[in-house]
């Protein structure tokens, strides 16, 4: 039997004229047994259009509103594609009342949030520091991230969250000891297996993914392959996709099958692991039995 496929890390990015190519993306995931896919979208409450592409890389091409405010669009992606899309906001231009703004998110149809920690220039991605761009300082930018912390763990809402843990372990040690509850995907395996590794053994409703690492899977192999086998409970599917680009969903699924796990290690990294990581997000999205490893039932 096909093990069904959850994505717990894609991207919007696109808009209106992509409706045609997003409905045939999704189809044939679909096909491959792709059930699920978490898609960031982007929401602008205060920055001018210079300023907010400024905290996306330069390689992204943007697709969408043009003012970087993704909310719109990808509810509606949302609603056309049930159950499929499962929308988190993204909150690197967030300012303000965090907490109210998060909460006219979650009313409005977002099922989860997506944190970044960029504070300053020097960054994985190149882009520019969220402080400096919002006009904040050090220590309002780590205060806006308790806050984002806080309201997931007040909602029960999992976090997908990008943070070199090279640079900035301490700050997560900080989030993950103040807010124990909330489930954190701390992507791309935290930007450095040999530091993030430490964390998963201390913080238990930590998890990662494996977006964006297709090129360090086939370089390689036999380390990423005892890195999934080590923490088989905890590792996540993610692509790093943009929805316009769907078919690199599959590609990833091709490089993780291809890594050659045990059966139940690539179950836990393709279904289960997702499943107890989304918790209830995915309960009314026809995904039942994802409380416990191992026993996920398919929806």
């Amino acid at each position: 039997m096909q093990v069904p496929v959850i994505d717990v890390h894609t991207h919007c990015f696109a808009g209106p004229a992509d409706r045609a190519g997003v409905a045939r993306g999704l189809a044939r995931l679909a096909g491959a047994g792709v059930r699920r896919l978490v898609v960031i979208g982007l929401v602008n409450p205060v920055l001018d259009r210079a300023a907010a592409r400024r905290l996306l890389p330069a390689s992204v091409n943007h697709r969408g509103d043009p003012d970087l405010d993704e909310a719109r669009d990808l509810l509606a992606f949302t609603r056309a594609h049930a159950p499929a899309l499962l929308p988190f906001v993204d909150t690197r231009q967030l300012w303000g009342d965090v907490a109210a703004l998060l909460g006219d998110c979650v009313d409005r149809g977002f099922r989860g949030l997506k944190g970044i920690y960029l504070p300053d220039e020097h960054n994985d991605i190149g882009v520019r520091g969220v402080p400096e761009t919002l006009g904040i300082t050090q220590g309002q930018y780590r205060d806006r991230e308790r806050a984002i912390f806080a309201f997931a763990q007040d909602r029960d809402l999992p976090v997908v969250y990008h943070l070199d843990a090279r640079r900035h372990g301490a700050f997560l040690e900080a989030l993950l000891t103040e807010f124990p509850r909330v489930r954190v995907d701390l992507a791309h395996c935290g930007i450095g297996r040999k530091a993030f590794a430490p964390f998963l053994d201390r913080f238990p409703n930590l998890y990662t993914d494996t977006a964006s690492l297709l090129p360090h899977l086939r370089r390689d192999p036999d380390g990423y392959r005892a890195f999934l086998c080590r923490y088989a409970d905890r590792v996540c599917f993610g692509s790093d996709a943009f929805l316009y680009r769907l078919g690199e969903v599959l590609e990833y699924l091709a490089g993780v099958r291809g890594l050659g796990l045990p059966p139940e290690v690539e179950r836990a990294v393709l279904w289960d692991n997702p499943c107890r990581f989304m918790g209830g997000v995915l309960a009314g999205s026809g995904v039942a039995g994802s409380g416990g490893p191992g026993g996920a039932g398919a929806g």
